[in-house]
Parts: structure tokens; sequence; C-alpha cells
């Protein structure tokens, strides 16, 4: 039969076209059914957020549901509310996703409607945070199972957070670690080459497991000395301020190091009770040993959460964005979104950019910083909040003071309007409609 061409997700740039045959994937698609029966025992309906035109679509919602005789759901579920009410028709759900569509339900308060009705949960497409599979397996009653490989070798290896945090070979795929780089390579009958050496680092800890140590193909050239982001990453990560980073180099001319970082709880609570500045001094102070000169950030930005792509996918353009925004992030103290309305706490330390000059003696949040910042979290809850919009109803009615609590609510208001409030101690500071422009008025 014919080839069957994919395309990388280009998280480290452009695309790649990838050339899969059908045979390769006909085997990888049978290994699924055969390697995990508990997952096919109940006939399930097969629904994912992944598209058939993606690696983890492809295998898990066309060619091994076919195999073992399951419905598949048309169509690509995006959204929590979706996925409740196909669950609700009656058969269980075997559930194919991304880390990032985990991270998003987590925050939604259907999310645990879920319990009991599903067959299963396979994600993919990039590392899943043990915390979330843990929150996940706590919300829903069901462990997910994480399936590691690519485009080019297929499926590689899987693992369950409650079995830890190493990988299995997967049912035919043999793996070795190179001796020199460190770097996994791949024997497997679904792979496009005999062996295949991927970009990811191991140690193997016994014969077909092992675990991993970062990508080998993220190094960046910082001043005359090459740096490991994947060890920049690593090192911040084990931070009990810090629940997940991105390192990257950005800026035109000479590159500097910067780093995206969404912080635990206790991250949370060290920067609403303190400043950006005193946060940056605690991780200088406690990685001393571990990340100095120039393998420290010079810029970290706190994020509520990583930018991803349709995909669920965090590229090193998206990331250069976030670290070239304007004004950072406030503290994200609560976070609940679902398809119409959006609920969040968020706290403006005192060194945040939008209080310099706005007064002197006296720092107030100016109008234009809390509209930007609507904008900036009401496109995190939904992805069709206008670009180009007018303001109506607008009023301030309180000033914002630093480190104060703001509670910010964003509702549906039919025909793409959102309305939003902001609160300081149960008291409005500002509310508005946003109606988006017409075409013929939009610039």
């Amino acid at each position: 039969m014919a080839d069957v061409v994919f395309f990388s997700s280009g998280t480290t740039g452009v695309p790649k076209r990838i050339v899969r045959t059908d045979a390769s994937l006909a085997a990888d698609a049978q290994s699924l059914v055969t390697a995990f029966p508990d997952l096919w025992a109940s006939r399930p309906r097969v629904v994912s957020s992944a598209r058939p035109d993606h690696m983890l679509g492809h295998l898990w919602c066309v060619r091994a549901p076919r195999l073992a005789g399951c419905a598949v759901h048309p169509g690509v579920v995006l959204s929590v509310e979706e996925l409740v009410a196909v669950a609700a028709e009656g058969a269980p759900v075997l559930f194919v996703t991304t880390p990032s569509f985990l991270e998003k339900a987590l925050a939604h308060p259907d999310f645990p409607l879920l319990k009991g009705r599903l067959a299963g949960l396979v994600v993919s497409g990039g590392a899943l945070r043990p915390a979330t599979a843990q929150a996940v397996s706590a919300a829903v009653g069901v462990c997910p199972l994480e399936i590691y490989g690519s485009t080019e070798a297929g499926t590689v290896a899987w693992r369950r957070a409650d079995a830890g945090e190493r990988f299995t070979l997967h049912t035919g795929v043999t793996a070795k670690r190179d001796a020199a780089t460190g770097a996994l390579v791949v024997d497997s009958p679904y792979a496009m080459a005999r062996p295949l050496t991927l970009s990811d680092a191991v140690d193997f800890v016994a014969p077909r497991q092992f675990l991993l140590r970062g990508r080998l193909d993220r190094q960046v050239k910082i001043l005359e000395e090459f740096v490991s982001l994947s060890a920049v990453e690593a090192a911040l990560a084990r931070h009990p301020f810090v629940a997940d980073v991105r390192a990257e180099a950005f800026g035109d001319g000479v590159p500097r190091l910067g780093a995206l970082v969404v912080l635990s709880d206790a991250g949370r609570d060290a920067l609403a009770q303190g400043t950006y500045a005193a946060l940056a001094a605690a991780l200088r102070r406690d990685l001393r040993g571990t990340l100095e000169g120039r393998a420290f950030p010079r810029r970290l930005r706190v994020v509520r959460a990583r930018p991803v792509d349709a995909r669920g996918k965090t590229t090193a353009a998206d990331v250069r964005a976030a670290l070239a925004a304007w004004c950072r992030e406030p503290v994200v103290r609560a976070w609940s979104a679902t398809a119409t309305s959006l609920a969040a706490t968020l706290v403006f330390p005192p060194d945040a950019e939008c209080f310099q000059g706005h007064f002197p003696g006296f720092p107030i949040l100016p109008g234009v910083a809390q509209l930007y910042f609507l904008r900036h979290f009401a496109r995190q809850a939904f992805p069709d909040f206008p670009d180009a919009a007018t303001y109506r109803k607008l009023k301030f009615q309180r000033l914002v003071r630093p480190s104060e609590p703001v509670a910010l609510a964003v509702t549906r208001a039919g025909e793409g309007s959102f309305a939003f409030t902001l609160d300081v101690e149960g008291a409005r500071a500002a509310s508005g409609l946003v109606v988006p422009l017409s075409p013929s008025v939009a610039v």
C-alpha cells in the first residue's frame, strides 16, 4: 500500500516532512492492541483531542480501533464539556490526548464527572508531569498511560505514573544507550531506520527500562560557552518553587538565556508575598553550584502555563515571544475555566513593570494594564476572544494596589462578546463588555 506522509510539530524550528510505510504503521497499531488488552477489553468508544494527521491520532484513533473493533468518535474533542457530553452517551470512553489538554482539564470543574466513565487515558506528545498524572488519577480514577515515541521511530516505550518515572520498552523494540553521547538508540520494526538514534539522553535502570535525561539537540552558545537547555530546565525543575520550566535563548545580536517558569504552590505563595527580584534571588542562591554564570537564565518569566500550539507542543518561537513580553505576568493564585466562563485570582507584585511611574510613592495598576491582562488571560481560556475589539460600558471604580488579590471573572455574552469584572476585597474595581470589531471596522 502507499506510504503515509506526516509532518513533525516544529517545536525547535520548521516542521519536517516524514514518510512512514503502511507496513510499519500497521505493525505499530497491531502492537498497541496486543500490548494493552485492558484498554480494549470493554470495546470502548475512542475519543481524541489529537488530530488523525498527527502520529498519536493516526495510530490510536484510526488504525488501532479498527483492529480492536472499537467505534471512534467523529472529529476532535477540544473541550472538557464536549468530552463529558460524549462520555455521558453510555459506552465507556478511551480518551487519547496530550499533556497540555490534561493540564487545562484539571482546572475545569466538570472534569471529575468523567470518573467511572473512562476505559482508559492515553497521553503522548510531550512530557507528562508526575504531579499532573497523579492529579488526573485522583480526579477521574484512571491512571494515564503515557506513550513515548516519535513520528520517525513510532511507539518506543510507555509508563504509568503510579509505577514511577521509568519507561518500559514497547513490544518488539530493543534499545541501548550510546556510550559516547548518552542518546537512546532504538532498534524497532516500527521505525523508519534500524537502528535509529533519537535526540533524548537516557539512563537504563534495568535491561528494558530507562529514565529520560533531557534533549541532546537543545544546546545554545551563550558568550562563547555552550549551555544545555535541558540541563538548565532539569536544575530549575528540582527547586521546590518550580512546577514546570522551559528554557530558550532569545534576543537579537548577542543571545541571552531565558526561562519560562510555572510556579508550584510554594513558589506562588513566595511571589504573592514578595517580589520578582526576591524570587529570582532565591532561585539563584539555592541553585548556586548547580546553575551559575551563563547557565543561570538572565531573564526569568513567571507564567501560569507554558504556551502551547494546536498540537499541545511548546515551540521555541512561542517561548521567545513570551520572554519578550513587555510586562511580566502576575501571580495566578486560582484558576477555573469552562467553555463559557473564567474565574481567576491575580496578584501583582510591587516590582511589576506596570507600576513603574504610575505613580511615584503611590503605585496603582493602570487601566491599560488591567485590560492587557484581561485579554492575556481570557485568550488562554477562550481561543476566540477577540484580538480587535471595542470596550463598552467600561468602568474603573476602585484603585488596584500592589500585592492585592484581584478576582477576574470573564463570561460569554453572546455574538462573540465577553463581559468581565475585576474585584478587590469584594469591591468592584473594573467592569466592561468586550465586543469584537467587524472586519470592515478592524484596522
